[in-house]
């Protein structure tokens, strides 16, 4: 995922270099004031070492690198600027990645040539200077040797034994040789033209003098000495470039083709030795040159190659020269590849750096410059001479090199820092932007390289650059084969604007020019040829409305149009892209205050081509707004799925915020916050064509990009992550298809999947990868899965479950297909109805999602029904072979919830649907902790060896714990969770597990806290009574703790604790001692640790603390009890179990720790499952279900609690929508409490759990949400609105039908029809009607004693809700034409039936609350594109 393909480094006046490490070849190529060590395979970036590191002074300057030096032996490079020497050294790393400075220099004039080796520099200024390392200090000192004058040095080099030094000046086409040891001249060698390049053989003998030459008539000599005269270079033997010609091409210009390039005899060997060792299959071509290969790796043959102007490669051979007598030299040409081996692009300039290179173990290449390529090569089809022997591997920047003859001093204008880039709409072109002021316009070639189209100063396709100065508005267009065109046109604004260009409208191209005080248009035309002239550049201004805002925005920034564009060429069309700009937004204004205002065009804006005349100006209307509350915003960015990335200045670092364009009760908008202790420099957004945004955090050592990640139910992930991170540093901007460029410095590195031009399944791009994190889950996802069990399809998982077990079984051994065929989208919508067959077994189609050769669903005649054989199949072969893209967690989830979901087949007749969610909750709980605890290494805190381990999470959700609350299958829960502890509960697993909160029967609650007692007893062989007493006088058995004390000999309390149980605790004396030793013990201060860690079940729960609540309970003070519990042991589970064991539900002390610290905690942490839970146990059903979607800010001020923070509310969890469905209708109190609840917010709340699912992956389960959901409320609208009399009389029905056991509904039916003058019965109605004949509604309200809960609510309709009916009549009330009192008299003297008097009341609440709704509630139409798909 983003391979770097292509560095783009700039011009350079010197060739590149090579440096051989261990494992790896590198390039060494000087541009500007840098040297760049590049992967000579690749071309991938290693290292950049800035001379500025070791002069600091140089940063900024205007100076180049004039000469770079390797000491292949020392691994050291050296680089000159100027009079400065600058030393790196590698430290160790095969990567070449760690370099440091090694030391530097500074001599008096200014260096000319360089060479290094073996520790010795030898430079020429003037003077020819020899300089020594000296390493026996503390730190590298360079000393000088000696010097020699010379007139212009050009080149120098030192021979393999540094006994002599090559040197050639400018003045003449002498070769001078120098001894280092006498410091004299030896011999001076005269050539016909000007030396270009000199170079030393090693021989067989290292002290051999062996001396390469290469003039500028292309010929390369070679010099030797003779036995005669051992120091004397004599020439023998001369390769001329026409010697690599055929006689077909003898009559070639003497210009045409390369130089004659000399092949470093090491990489020869190195790869030769390579490919003699390889496997070879045996072919006719390895059998014909796999004997040359030989003959060259053992006879040293040295070869010369030369590139021809069609792109051909010719190799000769040089023979015998470590041979003597020198006249056994031979010469011959052993490969000629077929024109068009390689490459020039679009010029006709051949390289003039030709080299191998080839590291142990690595594949060889072949490297020209320019333009920097690298080729990847097959040795024996090179020796052959075919085309496959040369394959392209990587491509460099297309930038023409400096001449060598030129004296360049100081930077070009590609040599410059970058300063920014600048984007077209569609992301096919770049205009960077250079320090001072220098330009450069960049397109995206289809194998996502960058070419160069002119270093100027961007509109579409890269054809148009605009630039604002002097209140002018300049536009170059570059049309092609043609000359730029330049057109002004003055534009006066208060403020610097902010310049973007929109999609293109007829023949003009519209560039958008806005600021605090106004926007403007500038239309871009260019008039076509005509008689010959040449075409004209045409610009007109048109003002538009200002923006609708009350004060000026303080911040004005385009909306980045990368997604605009259609996925696909042919979709690609002008009037395509113009009616696709004008439905999206085209800018956003950020307010002082922070407010995020998003614009979209309101006229046409193809009215402004000429085409037609309007008379409204172009105006800009809202489509969102979105409160940040954030202000002095440093930085801002939005991108084309609407996202926006805010910076702002923090005494702690950056923070880094991301909002949705989508704001309601429900979202702030706020998805990611992050703060950075490093300074953001940059930011930029691409986005994929399916709507998902990658940001691209710019750093000064690094590159960031974060995309959003799948919500899910198993781990806590933030909703941003890091997808990447880049080892580079300055500006970076998104071009289109996923590649990023980036700025360091002078030079850019452009990023792109390498997918895109090598078909690879294996690999996975950028937008592969965020759409496979973000997009539908898989139909075997174990989240989707779970969802599906969570909202009760238990057919569909089972359907799914046998698909597997069938294509696990279809599948070939040992590895599962990964062609996947996805169930229809309305299997997820069907009812989920347990259809039995004859045998009463549940039967579900097959349809393959591991399909071979065929996507088309159908039935096999050997499919199985679900069953425990069935099952156990697919876990065993789950756990031999992982389905694709799951990680070992989610394999592991997935296997457990196929086992649970067999556990709910098996004990569906005994097991609700909260039950089972509370049920595949706890395994998932379990799994999680399991895997941290054996990623930690560590043990439980308490010694305790069981399956739970609660490190990764201290305890399940409260989410969990409702579910369990509201089960009615609570002894199979309690059965579940002893079980998944190992048989042995501990108070610590019962904290975790929550059962204390979800427990309703008071039995069952003494039962469990006496397990706990006996197993922390049992715990361990030390048999500790203090470890068990505060759970045993919680159920008042202190003679029971007195036995177990008795049995406790070793404990040195023994005596003392005997003595004192042995008393009467009823009486007052005794009381007041055990709360006197209680507050003895806190007064110790024993417990030390930290109540957090204790929290954390970091630390265990100290005994001592136990023991001072535990004699607070002897003494009958179950309110200090609980305070321990509360604020020194930090556990609010602990206190409302001591509560309800000792006092029951309806006691003040538990009715004092919710009000007192659970509600708190619930709003501080934004948490409405534990704040639903509360008000649950204070008989409060109607604010239980009310806290689900109101926002906690207004609920708190309508309940007017005193509450010192409330945190960020929570709706990211979709099984709000599941428990709000489930409590609206459980009783009156909660139809009261959805009463109050409006219908837009319910609305608004049906449609941000659906985007909350398809978040989480799960689509098809969002849009059955919304499909099905049934917005019931407890209102009766009717169409011809009847008299009070009608309805009585229906009601009275009713009441008649309960009592007799009969249906209403046909009387219903049978009134509306024959009644005339009414319309049909309405089905809400119904629905009402049906509610107060449902056995489970509770009948709970207590009204008189309920205080009013919402304000905003009519007075009149509060007081009716409020009044208490008197015999199922409510005061004021007419029935059958008589008062009230007159019913309740009657009712007081006819007895009733226990059914009338039932049905009676649920007439007198529903009549209340009919009364209490007679305004209207208007639920709102669904619209498909709220939900941001």
């Amino acid at each position: 995922m983003l391979d770097n393909l292509q560095p783009i480094c700039g011009p350079s006046n010197l060739p590149p270099l090579s440096l051989t490490l261990d494992e790896l070849s590198l390039l060494v190529y000087a541009t500007s004031d840098t040297v760049t060590l590049l992967d000579a395979r690749t071309l991938t970036p290693v290292r950049v070492l800035a001379f500025w590191e070791a002069f600091p002074g140089a940063f900024g300057g205007e100076g180049v690198v004039d000469h770079v030096a390797v000491d292949e032996e020392q691994k050291m490079i050296a680089a000159s600027m100027g009079s400065q020497l600058a030393f790196w050294t590698c430290i160790g790393d095969e990567t070449g990645k760690r370099w440091r400075v090694h030391s530097t220099l500074a001599i008096p004039s200014e260096v000319s040539c360089l060479d290094c080796s073996s520790g010795v520099k030898y430079h020429a200024p003037p003077f020819y200077e020899l300089y020594r390392l000296k390493t026996d200090g503390d730190l590298p000192i360079w000393v000088k040797e000696w010097s020699l004058r010379h007139p212009k040095p050009f080149l120098v080099s030192f021979s393999p034994s540094t006994s002599h030094i090559t040197c050639v000046s400018a003045a003449d086409s002498a070769v001078v040789l120098f001894s280092t040891r006498t410091h004299a001249q030896t011999q001076r060698i005269r050539h016909p033209y000007p030396p270009m390049s000199i170079r030393w053989r090693t021989g067989s003998n290292r002290n051999d003098l062996i001396l390469f030459t290469l003039t500028l008539d292309g010929t390369v000599r070679i010099f030797m000495t003779v036995l005669d005269a051992p120091n004397l270079l004599q020439l023998h033997a001369t390769i001329d470039k026409y010697s690599f010609l055929s006689n077909s091409t003898f009559s070639e210009p003497a210009p045409g083709g390369s130089s004659v390039f000399w092949l470093d005899p090491k990489a020869v060997r190195r790869c030769l030795t390579d490919t003699l060792h390889e496997e070879h299959d045996g072919s006719e071509v390895t059998q014909r040159r796999r004997p040359l290969a030989e003959q060259i790796l053992k006879e040293g043959w040295d070869l010369f190659a030369r590139v021809l102007t069609d792109g051909s490669v010719v190799v000769r051979a040089l023979a015998n020269i470590d041979r003597r007598p020198p006249t056994m030299l031979k010469q011959f040409t052993i490969s000629h590849t077929p024109p068009g081996s390689l490459l020039f692009g679009h010029d006709t300039h051949l390289p003039t750096h030709f080299s191998l290179h080839a590291a142990p173990g690595s594949p060889p290449t072949l490297l020209t410059y320019p333009v920097l390529r690298t080729y990847a090569l097959s040795t024996l089809l090179f020796l052959d001479g075919q085309a496959a022997g040369i394959r392209l591997a990587a491509s460099g920047w297309d930038a023409p090199p400096v001449s060598k003859q030129v004296e360049c001093t100081q930077k070009t204008d590609l040599e410059r820092e970058i300063r920014g880039f600048v984007r077209t709409h569609e992301g096919d072109a770049i205009c960077v932007v250079r320090e001072g002021g220098g330009r450069e316009i960049r397109t995206r070639r289809t194998e996502d390289q960058l070419e160069l189209l002119v270093s100027f100063a961007i509109q579409e396709e890269g054809k148009d650059d605009a630039v604002y100065q002097s209140k002018a508005l300049v536009v170059y267009h570059f049309p092609p084969n043609s000359d730029m065109l330049c057109e002004k046109i003055s534009v006066t604004t208060s403020s610097k604007p902010v310049l973007f260009s929109l999609p293109r409208i007829g023949s003009s191209s519209p560039i958008a020019c806005a600021t605090s005080s106004g926007t403007y248009l500038i239309l871009v035309e260019v008039t076509p040829n005509s008689s010959g002239q040449a075409p004209k550049l045409v610009l007109r201004l048109q003002e538009t409305k200002p923006l609708p805002v009350d004060s000026p925005p303080a911040l004005i920034m385009p909306v980045d149009p990368m997604a605009w564009r259609p996925p696909t060429d042919k979709d690609r069309t002008v009037a395509n892209l113009g009616h696709r700009h004008m439905t999206r937004d085209a800018f956003v204004s950020v307010s002082p205050e922070g407010e995020l205002c998003f614009w979209v065009a309101s006229t046409s804006i193809s009215g402004l081509n000429g085409k037609r005349k309007t008379t409204e100006l172009p105006g800009w209307r809202s489509t969102g707004r979105v409160r940040t509350r954030r202000r002095e915003i440093a930085m801002a960015q939005c991108s084309s799925a609407k996202k926006t990335v805010l910076v702002v200045d923090l005494p702690e670092g950056q923070e880094v915020t991301i909002w949705d364009s989508i704001e309601s009760e429900f979202s702030s908008g706020l998805e990611h916050r992050q703060v950075f202790s490093e300074e953001v420099n940059d930011l930029d957004w691409t986005s994929t064509y399916d709507g998902l945004s990658i940001l691209a955090l710019g750093f000064a050592q690094k590159v960031v990009l974060l995309s959003s990640q799948r919500m899910s139910y198993f781990d806590e992930r933030p909703t941003w992550g890091v997808l990447k991170v880049l080892d580079t540093s300055g500006d970076s901007i998104w071009m289109s298809g996923g590649s990023l460029v980036v700025a360091a410095g002078h030079q850019m590195f452009s990023y792109s999947d390498h997918t895109q031009s090598t078909p690879d399944d294996s690999q996975e791009g950028l937008f592969q990868s965020v759409a496979r994190q973000n997009g539908p889950l898989d139909v075997f996802h174990p989240q989707l899965i779970l969802q599906c069990l969570l909202w009760g399809k238990i057919n569909i998982v089972k359907r799914i479950i046998c698909n597997l077990a069938h294509n696990v079984k279809a599948a070939a051994a040992g590895a599962l297909q990964r062609d996947i065929h996805r169930l229809p989208m309305e299997a997820f919508w069907e009812d989920d109805v347990i259809s039995l067959n004859s045998q009463g077994k549940d039967r579900s189609r097959v349809v393959p999602f591991f399909t071979a050769g065929s996507s088309t669903p159908h039935a096999d005649e050997n499919d199985e029904d679900f069953s425990r054989d069935l099952v156990d199949r697919v876990m065993e072969a789950l756990e031999k072979a992982a389905l694709p893209h799951l990680t070992p967690s989610e394999m592991e989830h997935l296997i457990v919830l196929i086992h649970t979901t067999l556990e709910i087949d098996e004990q569906r007749r005994s097991l609700d649907a909260n039950g089972l969610r509370y049920l595949i909750s706890m395994r998932s709980f379990f799994i999680i902790n399991k895997r941290a605890a054996g990623d930690a290494g560590v043990a439980s805190p308490s010694g305790k060896t069981g399956v739970l381990a609660p490190f990764a999470r201290a305890r399940i959700r409260y989410r969990d714990i409702i579910w369990a609350f509201h089960s009615e299958s609570q002894e199979i829960l309690m059965t579940a969770s002893t079980s998944a502890c190992g048989g042995k509960m501990l108070w610590m697993d019962a904290r975790a597990l929550g059962v204390f909160l979800w427990c309703n029967s008071a039995e069952a609650l003494r039962n469990q806290m006496e397990v706990i007692a006996r197993n922390n007893y049992m715990l361990g062989e030390a048999r500790d009574p203090v470890t068990c007493c505060l759970y045993y006088f919680a159920l008042g058995k202190v003679k029971l703790v007195y036995g177990l004390w008795k049995q406790a000999a070793w404990h040195k309390e023994q005596p003392m604790m005997l003595k004192f149980l042995a008393n009467d605790f009823s009486e007052e004396r005794w009381k007041t001692a055990a709360l006197k030793n209680a507050f003895a013990l806190l007064s110790k201060q024993r417990y030390g640790e930290d109540a957090r860690l204790i929290a954390l079940d970091l630390v265990d729960l100290d005994p001592y603390l136990e023991y001072a609540a535990a004699f607070f309970l002897l003494g009958g003070s179950l309110k200090d009890a609980v305070n321990v519990c509360l604020k020194q042991l930090a556990d609010f589970q602990l206190a409302v179990a001591l509560a309800r064991v000792v006092e029951g539900d309806d006691g003040p002390v538990l009715k004092n720790i919710l009000e007192k610290n659970v509600i708190p905690r619930a709003f501080k942490e934004g948490n409405r499952w534990l704040g639903s839970w509360a008000f649950w146990m204070l008989k409060r059903r109607d604010i239980a279900v009310r806290i689900l979607l109101t926002p906690l800010h207004d609920l708190a001020t309508a309940l007017q609690l005193q509450l010192d923070e409330i945190g960020d509310p929570h709706y990211d969890d979709p099984s709000l929508a599941l428990l709000f469905g489930q409590l609206k209708g459980k009783s009156l109190q909660t139809a009261k409490g959805t009463s109050e609840i409006s219908g837009a917010t319910e609305f608004n709340f049906v449609l941000q759990m659906a985007r909350v699912l398809c978040r989480m992956g799960c689509h098809v389960l969002a849009v059955d949400l919304v499909r099905n959901w049934s917005f019931h409320r407890p209102t009766i609208p009717i169409v011809v609105p009847p008299t009070p009399l009608t309805i009585t009389e229906e009601l009275d029905a009713e009441l008649q039908d309960l009592a007799n056991g009969e249906d209403s509904l046909p009387r219903l039916r049978r009134t509306s029809s024959t009644s005339q003058g009414r319309g049909p019965p309405s089905p809400t109605l119904r629905k009402n009607i049906s509610l107060l004949r449902r056995s489970s509604v509770i009948i709970d309200m207590d009204l008189p004693s309920f205080p009013p809960t919402r304000p905003s609510s009519p007075p009149s309709t509060l007081t009716t809700v409020l009044e208490a009916p008197v015999n199922g009549v409510t005061n004021g009330d007419s029935y059958n034409g008589g008062s009230g009192e007159q019913r309740g008299r009657a009712a007081k003297r006819e007895p009733s039936s226990p059914i009338v008097e039932d049905a009676k009341a649920r007439k007198a609440a529903l009549g209340s609350l009919m009364k209490s709704a007679k305004k209207d509630v208007l639920v709102p139409e669904f619209d498909m594109s709220n939900f941001g798909f």
